[in-house]
């Protein structure tokens, strides 16, 4: 399962465009929608952060509307709001709007939910976004620095972004070892 594409599907956005760790710039830069890719990963990378106690998946998993979950996710909403305006050269009303269209996208599909009646559903959205991560980092545009906002650097390391079969055996060690507190 890879949730930034799910959700990307889910909302009829363009294609996610991978971001070159050693660049910064989309591979495929003329299919780059600046705004929807940047929206829908920082929206996805504060979902990662949030989720990484029980009590904030269980926040997360607890909220029935955009306005709540994004409130929910981002301490600071208005200072990503424009960080994410200004690095696209969109307004920030336009930016909220987009927000809110991915966290309603989010709701609609319920991906945490697929677990059995037996599993915490909290539990199945830390897994979840846990076994994300480097998904999420894939498609991150550097420029955005939004780790500053989410107060996670590790967002803006670019060994994390790194791809290859070195990188890739790193990556699958680091999730099989990863715990969410």
């Amino acid at each position: 399962m890879n949730i930034p594409t799910q959700l990307q599907q889910t909302l009829n956005y363009p294609e996610l465009q991978v971001i070159d760790p050693n660049t910064g710039l989309p591979e495929n830069e003329a299919a780059f929608d600046n705004l929807s890719q940047s929206s829908l990963i920082t929206f996805l990378a504060g979902l990662y952060k949030a989720t990484r106690t029980t009590e904030g998946a269980f926040l997360i998993s607890s909220q029935h509307t955009a306005t709540e979950l994004l409130s929910s996710i981002f301490v600071h909403k208005e200072a990503i709001f424009e960080k994410i305006a200004l690095h696209t050269n969109h307004t920030f009303d336009s930016v909220k709007t987009k927000l809110e269209e991915i966290a309603t996208g989010w709701l609609s599909i319920d991906a945490y939910k697929n677990g059995d009646a037996t599993t915490n559903k909290d539990d199945n959205l830390k897994t979840l976004l846990a076994s994300q991560r480097h998904e999420i980092l894939r498609y991150l545009p550097g420029k955005l620095n939004i780790g500053d906002l989410l107060n996670d650097n590790s967002l803006e390391d670019n060994t994390n972004k790194m791809e290859g079969p070195v990188s890739s055996l790193m990556h699958k060690i680091e999730n099989a070892f990863s715990s969410p507190e």
